[in-house]
């Protein structure tokens, strides 16, 4: 692109050249201003095109306000989950009335996975005072008495009052959104996992903190990135959707859902528009890729720092050559996630760095 630029200048008139060169060096001295002022946000973006996310600047030294106000959501919105108009939390619970989060993580679970949950908090999921994490499961009968023990013995369960089942994982992802929106305007990341993930929590932190910013950020959508998905139509896939449901042949530009880290403000707004739109059953197509682009959020890849299945087997085999990564690879067994904590608890010499 530079070099067409340049053969086309090279063809133009001094004029035009002086305009180039002028309107060039006001770009430049914008975006110093920008940069430069404190209390502004400074933009990262991975792509040369899009507008990417922004960061709010460690110079700001006063705490930013809350991104969004509950007062331009619909009347009726707090008892409303997209077309459940009857919706509560059946189990709550509100740990951001006592501390301020840097990094809420909202682990989507079936009510069943009483094993995923426990490795979970036996592991990477010890709650601190930057770290709130909760389980986030809809209704079971069937295991209702023994979620209601569980909750007792550990206070970090959220239940809605719809049905736990396959079909119904856009309600869950949706009622995270409306928990973080309502019950913890004051973290500064929300990070929606499934019970599956490893999370190196040490590292979160610092790439928080440190490659992205303490004080925050706007526009976040930040996930291993997926473009360009095939809608499937055959009977024997799970993943079936009918034309009535979703007419296009592509999905958008999304997010696979496995782990998605959001800024408050990216939550509000998918959250506000989520209760807008009709209920579309695969939760991460739509609410990181239709409702994404309705209010005009970029994506984000971190896919360079999720472990593949082959590295993770080679950290486990040799932990000495140890890399950077936030996450382990999705569909992690009890055993696996146990054994990641195990590598990532061992200290590293004092010379080397978890995330540079």
């Amino acid at each position: 692109m530079l070099d067409k630029r340049r053969l086309h200048a090279s063809g133009s008139s001094p004029c035009t050249l002086i305009f180039v060169v002028a309107l060039a060096l006001t770009g430049c001295l914008s975006l110093w201003l920008h940069i430069d002022s404190p209390g502004f946000l400074t933009p990262y973006t991975t792509s040369a095109t899009g507008p990417g996310y922004l960061l709010v600047l460690p110079g700001n030294a006063t705490p930013s306000p809350q991104p969004y106000l509950l007062s331009e959501l619909s009347f009726g919105d707090e008892s409303t989950l997209i077309d459940i108009k009857d919706f509560r939390f059946t189990i709550n619970h509100d740990p951001c009335n006592r501390t301020h989060p840097l990094l809420l993580m909202l682990v989507h679970s079936a009510p069943e996975n009483f094993p995923k949950r426990n490795v979970i908090r036996e592991t990477w999921g010890q709650q601190t005072a930057d770290v709130a994490l909760l389980f986030l499961i809809g209704s079971s009968e069937a295991h209702q008495a023994k979620l209601e023990e569980e909750n007792r013995r550990h206070n970090d369960l959220i239940q809605g009052n719809f049905l736990d089942a396959y079909r119904n994982m856009t309600y869950k992802h949706v009622m995270a959104l409306k928990w973080a929106t309502y019950h913890c305007p004051s973290a500064k990341y929300i990070l929606k996992l499934d019970d599956d993930v490893f999370v190196h929590i040490p590292a979160m932190l610092d790439f928080l903190t440190h490659d992205l910013s303490p004080w925050g950020a706007r526009r976040l959508i930040l996930c291993d990135f997926l473009t360009m998905g095939i809608v499937k139509r055959s009977w024997r896939s799970k993943w079936r959707v009918t034309p009535q449901e979703y007419p296009g042949k592509h999905y958008p530009a999304y997010c696979a859902g496995w782990a998605i880290l959001y800024s408050p403000d990216s939550v509000f707004l998918l959250y506000r528009e989520a209760q807008k739109e009709p209920y579309f059953w695969v939760d991460d197509v739509h609410v990181t890729g239709t409702l994404a682009r309705k209010v005009n959020l970029t994506q984000t890849s971190l896919h360079y720092l999720v472990l593949t299945n082959e590295s993770m087997q080679d950290l486990l085999s040799n932990p000495s050559s140890r890399r950077e990564f936030l996450f382990g690879p999705p569909n992690l067994t009890e055993n696996e996630i146990r054994a990641l904590q195990n590598v990532v608890a061992k200290p590293r010499p004092s010379s080397e760095s978890l995330l540079n």
